[in-house]
């Protein structure tokens, strides 16, 4: 990325638009992104940190790590003009604004006073204040698209408190996807202080083994834009539990000799290596194909690095063999943590569903099992995503549906290991969850409405309206005749017609309930109780509407089911 990407227009062209349904101005647009491309959170994470009302006291988003206890308070400013720069004047109001997270008192303060519902709601959600009492550190972010000037940087120097993500460091600290195969120049390792073991194998392949000074790691080029890792199985996966621990490891000084214990090491490949100078190791052409955690982790904890903290480096100078490359790449990454998805891949009852999909060849529908299989000309879905759907559609816990990695781990065998879960209630589920996306803009709250968990609800509430008619029960049963009767797109017609009806009957049931901040929907959606509060006044209030004849019978609608 370069800093001309950050400019207003490029930047609200390029990478704001999908931003634009979340949240109401290009400053809360800009901060999802931040949050999702250079603090690794997902999408719901990101949606869940921001406050995207008036009266935010100066606070557009609050961010909790408990593993590091710390809690991140955030400010996005865009500034329009190309040739603006951020200088002092904007830093000094946001530590002032930090201030209002000095102690418990000063929290119960925009607790008790006239900040936004929002704000109030995140400081709840988060139990800031019982955070702070505990002793959990504040860290101000300030993020902009327009570079630091010289006053900016000089006021930082007599701050501790903010950390500023200017253009320059979101440039140097974004990842492109789509940058080019490794470095194309030489790098030195400095092996005064460390025993290397020498490798040499029968085909002229080179490999030494050291203990290599973690500070001087992180001036290989292309740690923060990814060049470094670009055969990496895997890049930095953000806010992990392996990330997490890196970090705190790193932080804790009295860990640094322990480092080599802890993690496994940095692989790098490449094209040849040169020791013609004593203790010191030249190696040009080169790549880490194993270590993309553990250097990302190094960089962004640049300064508290220490001489003793070192970290366990292999170097493999290939000369050209290409297939031991792939190798090499493969072998390093498998002893990576798998995913419990990776573990059901080859299980017995994803492999049938697997199967029951393709069999149904309905709109070109596969069933991916796997991560990273190719399917060219169709149209995949995501064992994990079907499990979603399953969740709250079939299940009835839209509650749930955040907690994504439980899909294909202690869940699944509620949710897949089910006599009636087959190959087509997944692609008709699955479709009725696409079906009700056109209705999340008619939501009055359109952050409401684009919520991730918001799309569950809305389709789980159609969900349990049709299943309370015997016709739509027996639909629910038997999606198999449905899709072999060709009448699978009538139903998602239906589907979408009654999400339309029901966020009609939603946005008049949350303006009643609305009363300061009694609705959080971050919080209310992730709650069993609310949602099947909610979900039975939104059946009752279709049935209203069928009496009254301003909505038609399910029966009626699904007529066409019985012929």
């Amino acid at each position: 990325m370069e800093i001309d990407d950050l400019k207003f227009q490029n930047l609200t062209t390029k990478h704001l638009k999908p931003y634009e349904k979340r949240a109401s101005t290009e400053s809360l647009q800009f901060l999802r992104w931040i949050l999702e491309n250079i603090f690794r959170q997902d999408s719901q994470e990101a949606d869940d940190a921001c406050v995207d009302q008036k009266q935010d006291k100066g606070v557009d988003g609050i961010l909790v790590n408990d593993v590091l206890e710390l809690v991140y308070i955030f400010q996005s400013k865009i500034k329009q003009k190309d040739k603006a720069t951020l200088g002092d004047t904007e830093l000094k109001e946001f530590v002032g604004t930090l201030t209002q997270f000095k102690s418990p008192e000063t929290v119960q303060g925009l607790l008790d006073g006239k900040a936004n519902d929002v704000l109030k709601a995140a400081l709840l959600r988060n139990d800031i204040k019982t955070k702070i009492e505990g002793g959990y550190t504040i860290e101000g972010i300030f993020c902009t698209n327009a570079p630091l000037n010289s006053e900016g940087a000089a006021y930082l120097k007599t701050t501790e408190d903010v950390t500023v993500y200017d253009a320059k460091r979101i440039c140097a600290e974004f990842i492109d996807l789509d940058a080019l195969s490794g470095i194309d120049e030489a790098f030195s390792f400095d092996t005064s202080d460390t025993e290397v073991i020498k490798y040499h194998t029968a085909q002229g392949v080179t490999a030494r083994i050291f203990l290599a000074n973690a500070l001087q790691m992180t001036h290989m080029t292309g740690i923060a834009d990814g060049t470094l890792f670009s055969q990496n199985v895997r890049l930095s996966l953000g806010n992990t539990k392996v990330n997490k621990s890196l970090i705190a490891s790193i932080r804790d000084k009295n860990e640094h000799k322990n480092f080599p214990l802890y993690h496994n090491g940095i692989t790098v490949l490449c094209e040849s290596m040169d020791e013609a100078k004593k203790e010191k190791i030249t190696i040009s052409k080169y790549m880490v194909v194993n270590g993309a955690q553990s250097l990302s982790s190094l960089m962004q904890e640049k300064s508290k690095i220490t001489q003793d903290l070192k970290i366990l480096v292999k170097i493999v100078a290939l000369d050209g063999n290409i297939e031991l490359t792939e190798k090499v790449t493969q072998n390093s990454n498998n002893q990576n943590a798998i995913k419990p998805r990776d573990m059901r891949s080859n299980h017995g009852i994803q492999q049938r569903l697997k199967k029951e999909v393709a069999a149904l060849n309905y709109n070109g529908f596969v069933l991916e099992v796997k991560r990273g299989e190719v399917s060219k000309g169709k149209r995949p879905i995501s064992n994990e995503d079907a499990g979603l759907a399953l969740l709250a559609l079939d299940l009835g816990e839209p509650w749930n549906c955040h907690q994504k990695y439980k899909v294909m781990d202690e869940s699944h065998s509620k949710i897949f290991g089910r006599v009636d879960v087959t190959g087509a209630k997944i692609v008709a589920l699955y479709s009725a969850l696409q079906s009700v996306e056109a209705s999340l803009n008619d939501f009055d709250d359109g952050l409401f409405g684009h919520y991730t968990l918001t799309r569950y609800f809305l389709a789980h509430v159609v969900s349990e309206i049709i299943k309370e008619d015997p016709i739509g029960k027996k639909v629910f049963a038997d999606f198999g005749s449905i899709i072999k009767a060709k009448k699978l797109d009538a139903f998602l017609e239906v589907f979408a017609d009654l999400s339309a009806t029901a966020v009609d009957d939603l946005n008049a049931e949350i303006v009643d309930i609305v009363d300061g901040i009694g609705f959080d929907y971050k919080k209310d959606l992730k709650s069993p109780k609310w949602c099947r509060t909610m979900c039975q006044k939104m059946k009752s209030a279709y049935s209203k509407d069928v009496k009254r004849k301003k909505a038609k019978p399910v029966s009626e609608l699904l007529s066409f089911a019985l012929k």
